[in-house]
């Protein structure tokens, strides 16, 4: 007697509710969570820098009786800003929009995923303008302790070495550093995800931490980090990018690659404001927001009727303007 098979019963489609996609949250991006952002109308234009020096002369002298006070002054220069625009965009014709199922929403995927794609730009940007070696005052690398690696210098062990590396000496260095050249404490420290993975495990900071809380890599938070640290805020970067060319397997690496970068940054910017850097969105630029971003859709019918440019497109400056209220750590950690 012929019997009902299971492909007879159900007619397999794509399920409605279920769709494979890879997203990163935007905790995971740092270039808008560590200096101030300015926003700024015009694509170029100059601001003040006052010289640092001016300020911190001692000069003041006795005054004898009816005669002039010791003279005094401040020198003033400008810098520039140039806001680039970059810009990503993906075609949506109208037979793959009328042919796609429920659960591939394409306008919202592609915003998306161009959004994603904006946002790795940008923090690779952000990397490549503070978190690299010549930009800042002074430059420390990672070095194995087998090597000459000195805790407090500019040749640090590295943080993930247990038994010899010293992130509290080092980390001081930097903080003491920036104080005496500049008169401000360092506030923020910017690490990758590597260098919070070494840093929450390591011996030093255990001990620090447990007569207060308890005390495993799985409990040790940012926060808790920033207290032993004494900083203000720590911020992790966890952002991950593909180097690898469409079709080829992925190489996946961390954004923030092995490091570590220590500043003074101001809570907001401001005329007479010292901060460790700046960035520059150009919100003038056809209604962009204050990150300097916008995802537009625009129709482009000579494709054929009813296809669709989704577009996307930043335009911001991101700039080093105290070099001396920053203290950075190239490739601290090993692994």
């Amino acid at each position: 007697m012929p019997q009902a098979t299971l492909q007879d019963v159900h007619v397999q489609a794509a399920l409605t509710n279920v769709a494979v996609a890879y997203f990163q949250s935007e905790d995971h991006y740092v270039a808008d969570k560590i200096f101030p952002m300015v926003p700024v109308q015009f694509q170029a234009n100059k601001y003040f820098v006052w010289q640092k020096s001016d300020f911190f002369r001692d000069e003041a002298r006795i005054r004898a009786d009816a005669t002039e006070s010791v003279g005094s002054g401040v020198n003033l220069t400008t810098q520039s800003y140039s806001a680039e625009i970059w810009a990503l965009h993906q075609d949506i014709g109208p037979q793959v929009r009328a042919n796609a199922d429920p659960a591939v929403d394409v306008d919202v995927t592609i915003t998306r995923v161009l959004m994603q794609k904006l946002m790795i730009r940008r923090d690779r940007f952000f990397v490549s303008s503070y978190v690299t070696t010549g930009v800042w005052s002074q430059d420390n690398t990672g070095t194995a302790a087998s090597s000459g690696g000195t805790p407090g210098s500019s040749t640090p062990v590295y943080w993930d070495d247990d038994a010899n590396g010293d992130p509290f000496t080092d980390i001081e260095y930097g903080q003491t550093y920036i104080l005496q050249n500049t008169g401000f404490l360092p506030n923020t420290l910017l690490m990758s995800w590597n260098v919070y993975q070494a840093l929450r495990k390591h011996p030093l900071v255990i001990d620090r931490i447990k007569y207060t809380s308890p005390a495993y890599s799985g409990t040790i938070t940012p926060q808790l980090l920033a207290e032993a640290f004494d900083v203000e805020r720590i911020v992790v970067s966890k952002a991950v990018y593909n180097s690898a060319n469409e079709n080829l397997t992925a190489s996946m690496s961390f954004v923030a690659g092995k490091n570590a970068l220590l500043v003074y940054s101001a809570p907001a910017p401001g005329l007479m404001v010292a901060t460790a850097g700046y960035t520059f969105g150009w919100t003038g630029f056809t209604g962009l927001n204050s990150l300097g971003i916008r995802i537009a859709q625009i129709p482009m019918n000579w494709l054929g009727l009813g296809t669709v440019r989704i577009e996307g497109e930043m335009a911001f400056d991101m700039q080093v303007v105290g070099k001396d209220l920053g203290f950075y750590w190239s490739g601290i950690t090993q692994n």
